[in-house]
């Protein structure tokens, strides 16, 4: 079984390690079966055996080729996607495309088949259940139980109801149940010693009915054959106390058995190490539990583009390459449903965010690969809700985890920072940690890898209706920055439900560093998918110190915007207050200019109101900032305002593009707002801009005479003269590239959207077969 795509594919079982040899269909003509749920021996007469194996052999092949089908079309994508890196032939990848839409097409019609023969699946009550047998005859070489056999429960009866099965229940031997149970009357264990004694008492009835029947006596051990599997199962049960998880004979779990076929893997001898799985990720079944843990890329390993419209312009912005990683526990119907069906939806159930099966068309790859425009109005989608029954196989199974993940077109956001902080002076252990990490980075061979920065793992809680709009959107709640989108977006189109998670404080830097180039990508106009209120505090968080303060309003699950508004402003008081503060102020701007100073990088993270702020404390100037000694820099004659204006120049010289220029410049006030309304004129924006680089201006120009090192750090990053610096800015973002300084050759050089975006990723391949030796998933 392994993972691909929207569902939890395929499985290979090897039952020879030394030749290799698979298993192909193989059913013997059975005339004895154990169904487990019941405690029934089922006996066929040898004339009816062949017809009953026939169902059988008929839903079992259906599965396989449905496998077989899906590990096709995930070698397809492999193959596509390692072909994509290949730039110099391009021209051959037509044919990677074209072997993809064979391999759609061969799925389509498995999938198809086999839900023709199984029927249609409901969202409250699964689909119409199948029987799990256990074969009691010896099969080939004389081993025990090689397979499980399902057959559909609507032709069991048939069967029962025309005389054809003679059935013993071994629950008339005896009153004891077979199965340990817990308080809750979860199965624990399968009592052996019970099991084994009831089989002895009906050996009598069960020989008396095979002389009747069969030509095969009764010399089939059935105490043997029974025992083992008890024992197995009882094996992968013992210590295994985690919440949820226990032996599971529903019909539920035993349909996921049977979708994740079960019976082409499993042995009952958990000393063979004989059957294996080999899946793309992480996807393994528990059979003893009826759970599917598995990793999941939506809607495929490669990824789509999400673009959303500029209303103001009626234009699209590239939100980059993104794909959806899912983490999840996929029990008995609902987890049935995302093996078999062709789609996955998000749904609810006992307030807990789930996935399951959605039988609409799978989206088609060369769909996909144009991406998707993302509605930045309106309600968001409505999570369809299902009974707890549906996935009552576990009961702590069926919760979502993973993340949202775009491909993140470079290992650095900021290009050549070593030389950068290099040309600011920077400590030189600072300047050989970031050559060793930029060089590490460089040797590998690959550009760009999908990177996780938004969280899935949510606790399962759904929350509706909270502040979201649109298809998707980020917003920040109870000190959390949490998100929703539209299951078509995640998952593929077609797909329902809506997506929920948030941001965690170990995903804060690759949030920001997402959020700041999404901003960049289109040039730094209204980032609709971000709601205002989160923006803002996104940018007073990473002006406050970033991760560190993140994790003090996510601990707290209490702070909401205002909450941060106020905290921001006690921050920006402390670096800007009256004249009985002077030397407070000094020193907390001098404190603030070295920080940025160290880690030049850091305003890369800064939108435009972050970096207007930051200017805002950088350029205060009170009584002590002329005595403040901590303000006269390192050198022989003393500088006034030496770090501060290095650090002014670090952000001035972060810049991209002319109108984030215009933006920071328009935004150097206490919080980071505009100046100026959204609707005031080009003329009224370039005025404030002007007063705001005259503000600069002098704050560069103290002591400016006597530090002939900064001097020709002005020189160096081209600063001097602030109509030349706006005039060398792009017009236009160039997405695709890491941030440069926008006095460094590489700022030069990227200037158009890079033409090999989607082909910078690495591509994770298959990973290495995992054992499957019935046990759990979690040793």
């Amino acid at each position: 079984m392994s993972e691909q795509n929207n569902q939890t594919p395929v499985a290979q079982n090897t039952l020879n390690k030394k030749d290799q040899n698979t298993v192909d269909v193989y059913h013997a003509s059975c005339q004895c079966y154990f169904r487990i749920e019941t405690l029934d021996v089922v006996l066929l007469s040898e004339s009816d055996a062949r017809s009953f194996d026939d169902k059988m052999n008929k839903l079992s092949m259906l599965v396989e080729k449905l496998h077989q089908a899906k590990k096709d079309y995930s070698a397809a994508i492999e193959a596509y996607g390692k072909k994509q890196s290949d730039i110099e032939n391009k021209n051959e990848l037509i044919k990677y495309k074209e072997a993809i839409a064979k391999s759609e097409e061969t799925l389509d019609k498995a999938t198809k088949s086999l839900q023709q023969e199984i029927g249609e699946f409901d969202v409250q009550k699964g689909y119409n259940p199948v029987v799990e047998l256990i074969p009691l005859e010896p099969l080939k070489k004389g081993v025990y139980g090689r397979f499980y056999s399902y057959i559909k429960l609507a032709d069991y009866d048939d069967f029962q109801k025309s005389g054809k099965l003679n059935i013993i229940s071994l629950k008339n031997f005896g009153g004891e149940d077979i199965y340990k149970k817990d308080s809750e009357d979860n199965v624990t264990g399968i009592d052996i010693k019970v099991l084994s004694d009831k089989i002895k008492k009906a050996q009598k009835s069960i020989k008396e009915m095979m002389d009747k029947k069969t030509k095969a006596g009764a010399s089939i051990d059935y105490e043997t054959t029974l025992t083992d599997w008890a024992s197995a199962w009882n094996k992968e049960y013992t210590g295994y106390s985690q919440e949820g998880n226990y032996i599971d004979v529903s019909a539920a779990a035993q349909f996921l058995r049977f979708s994740s076929n079960a019976a082409y893997q499993a042995s009952w001898d958990p000393d063979k190490k004989s059957a294996s799985i080999k899946g793309v990720a992480k996807a393994e079944l528990a059979i003893f539990t009826g759970k599917v843990d598995a990793s999941i890329y939506v809607p495929d390993r490669i990824g789509w583009r999400l673009k959303f419209i500029i209303n103001d312009e009626n234009k699209e912005a590239n939100l980059g390459m993104l794909r959806t990683k899912i983490d999840t526990g996929l029990t008995g119907y609902a987890g049935a449903s995302a093996q078999i069906e062709g789609n996955l939806q998000f749904v609810a159930s006992d307030g807990q965010q789930k996935i399951m099966g959605l039988r609409e068309p799978a989206s088609r790859f060369e769909e996909r690969q144009k991406g998707v425009v993302v509605q930045t109005e309106g309600a968001p989608p409505e999570v369809a809700r299902v009974k707890a029954e549906l996935f009552a196989g576990v009961k702590a199974g069926g919760k979502v985890g993973g993340a949202l993940q775009w491909l993140k077109p470079f290992n650095s956001l900021v290009e050549i920072l070593p030389g950068l902080l290099k040309a600011l002076g920077g400590d030189t252990q600072v300047l050989e940690q970031a050559i060793a990490i930029q060089k590490s980075k460089e040797d590998k061979s690959h550009l760009g890898e999908f990177t996780d920065f938004a969280s899935l793992s949510l606790g399962g809680e759904v929350q509706l209706g909270v502040g979201f709009s649109g298809d998707y959107q980020f917003v920040f709640e109870k000190g959390r920055f949490k998100f929703h989108a539209a299951g078509g977006l995640c998952l593929g189109p077609g797909a329902k439900g809506d997506v929920q998670g948030e941001i965690t404080p170990k995903m804060f830097k690759e949030f920001a560093i997402w959020a700041v180039y999404q901003l960049y990508g289109i040039d730094f106009k209204h980032f609709k998918i971000i709601a205002k209120d989160a923006f803002m505090a996104l940018s007073y968080i990473l002006v406050m110190g970033g991760e560190e303060v993140y994790t003090s309003y996510f601990g707290n699950v209490a702070a909401e915007y205002d909450t941060v508004f106020d905290d921001f402003k006690e921050f920006m008081s402390t670096q800007m207050q009256t004249l009985l503060k002077a030397k407070s102020d000094s020193e907390n701007r001098d404190n603030f200019a070295l920080i940025l100073d160290r880690d030049p990088g850091a305003v890369y993270y800064f939108s435009p109101e972050g970096k207007g702020a930051a200017l805002y404390i950088l350029t205060g100037d009170g009584a002590y900032d002329r005595i403040d000694y901590e303000n006269q820099g390192d050198g022989f004659l003393p500088d006034t305002n030496h770090y501060r204006k290095k650090a002014i120049l670090t952000i001035l010289s972060s810049i991209q593009t002319q109108r984030e220029w215009r933006k920071v410049l328009t935004r150097m006030t206490p919080d980071g707002t505009a100046v100026l309304s959204a609707k005031a004129s080009e003329y009224a924006e370039l005025k404030v801009v002007k007063e705001s680089e005259n503000v600069l201006r002098k704050t560069l120009q103290i002591g400016f005479s006597q530090d002939k090192e900064l001097n020709i750090l002005i020189d160096k990053l081209a600063l001097r003269n602030f109509n030349e610096v706006y005039d060398r800015l792009k017009k236009n973002p160039a997405f695709g590239y890491p941030f440069s300084p926008n006095c460094s050759k590489q700022y030069f050089l990227h200037c158009d959207d890079s033409p090999f975006y989607s082909s910078l990723c690495y591509f994770v391949p298959e990973d290495p077969t995992i054992k499957n030796r019935l046990e759990s998933t979690e040793k």
